[in-house]
């Protein structure tokens, strides 16, 4: 029974430390983000070779953060950053007619109108793969009843910033989707300015490491590590445990030759003295 329990609180000992090894060596690098979001990281920490790990956020409710091990922490931010990510929250048409004065003015609620489209068409262009950042300026002019006149014309500029050498859509193609998110503008009177990023380097010889005679990639490492401490800790397990049931095959070995042998003549010949 001391046997068993002993086995028991040795392997209990092992699997915790290495739990604990592979676990609590996780640093969450975002937080409080969309899923979208999450998955954009998850993929660009992926192509890296860096090895991460998507959950619900405890802090923010229906959140998302990304964990990754302590040795990749650094990598894993400057991919990021180098991927704009995560991207910035931009405001909407009704985020921006949520703020303002308690009674906005004509022209107040024009700008928010106009910066709130922007926003959207921006959101919109953000969703394409390989669009890393998008702005769009639009050029509306406010209605006023009294202007003698045409309208001035409407116009938009869009700045894209995108990965890789050829861009994900055509110049004609963002035109087009800007005029049809705006009365009154014209594909014509979209200027659209592309600005290539290129993509970051797969992972290389430089991040694989060495566990041993073992090599690996950087994020495997700790994994790696991870089990051979849990062999070491099973194998000095079965051999305590070997050492208590020798001890107590031997005790119970002597006791029996000792009930065996005559009384008062010792041990019977041939059995061995007990031990001390």
């Amino acid at each position: 029974m001391r046997l068993r329990r002993a086995r028991r609180a040795w392997v209990g000992l092992a699997l915790a430390f290495s739990v604990s090894l592979i676990v609590g060596c996780a640093v969450p690098v975002a937080g409080g983000l969309d899923e979208g979001d999450a998955n954009r990281i998850m993929v660009a920490l992926d192509h890296a070779a860096i090895e991460a790990t998507k959950e619900a956020d405890p802090t923010v409710e229906g959140k998302f953060r990304v964990l990754v091990t302590r040795d990749d922490t650094a990598r894993a931010l400057g991919t990021m950053k180098t991927e704009d990510l995560p991207r910035p929250h931009t405001a909407g048409v009704l985020d921006a007619l949520d703020k303002g004065a308690l009674v906005p003015s004509l022209t107040q609620e024009h700008a928010q109108l106009v910066s709130g489209m922007a926003g959207d068409l921006a959101r919109t262009l953000e969703g394409v793969d390989g669009i890393l950042s998008a702005r769009v300026h639009l050029n509306v002019a406010a209605p006023d009843p009294l202007r003698m006149g045409p309208t001035p014309k409407t116009t938009a500029s869009v700045l894209l910033e995108h990965r890789g050498v050829a861009p994900p859509l055509t110049e004609a193609a963002v035109a087009r989707l800007i005029a049809g998110g705006v009365s009154d503008l014209a594909p014509t009177d979209v200027a659209v300015v592309w600005v290539a990023r290129p993509a970051p380097p797969p992972a290389t010889e430089a991040e694989i490491h060495h566990v041993g005679p073992i090599a690996v990639t950087r994020s495997s490492a700790r994994l790696l590590q991870a089990t051979f401490a849990l062999f070491l800790l099973l194998i000095a397990a079965l051999a305590v445990a070997a050492l208590v049931l020798y001890s107590r095959v031997r005790k119970l070995t002597v006791e029996a030759e000792t009930r065996e042998s005559p009384a008062g003549k010792g041990p019977a010949p041939g059995a061995h003295a007990p031990l001390a």
